[in-house]
């Protein structure tokens, strides 16, 4: 703001630009000012208070989603070591190995997907059409 005002001391065309903002600003502030309707102030905290609580509610759900995903993957890996375990590490059907890296995820991830939108469904149906 220093250097505005030493610039402005010497240099006409900006003190004349300066004071022609400043008595723009002070027009604006003697102009009246609008009045707030009452219900506004109570209606828009209200607002805020929605939104925020739907904030609240995706970053729970967004949690939630993370932690069953990560439990997923766990049990899926806990699953394969002891299908391996149990089987010896051959469990053939049709001439594949479906205890070996490749089939298993495969596998697995159609079922879980297939359960998962299953479930997103029944979940959307459940609550009415609301999206989470």
């Amino acid at each position: 703001m220093l250097s505005v005002e030493l610039h402005v001391r010497d240099c006409e065309q900006c003190r004349n630009e300066l004071n022609s903002w400043g008595s723009y600003a002070k027009g604006l502030r003697q102009m009246p000012q609008p009045a707030v309707p009452a219900h506004l102030i109570a209606r828009t905290q209200a607002r805020i208070l929605r939104e925020r609580e739907t904030s609240d509610e995706m970053k729970s759900r967004a949690i939630l989603f993370a932690g069953l995903s990560l439990l997923s993957w766990v049990v899926n890996l806990v699953m394969w070591k002891l299908a391996q375990e149990l089987t010896g590490g051959r469990f053939e059907v049709l001439g594949m190995n479906l205890v070996a890296a490749g089939p298993w995820f495969l596998v697995s991830f159609v079922v879980c997907g297939t359960a998962a939108v299953a479930a997103a469904i029944s979940l959307k149906e459940f609550s009415g059409g609301r999206t989470f």
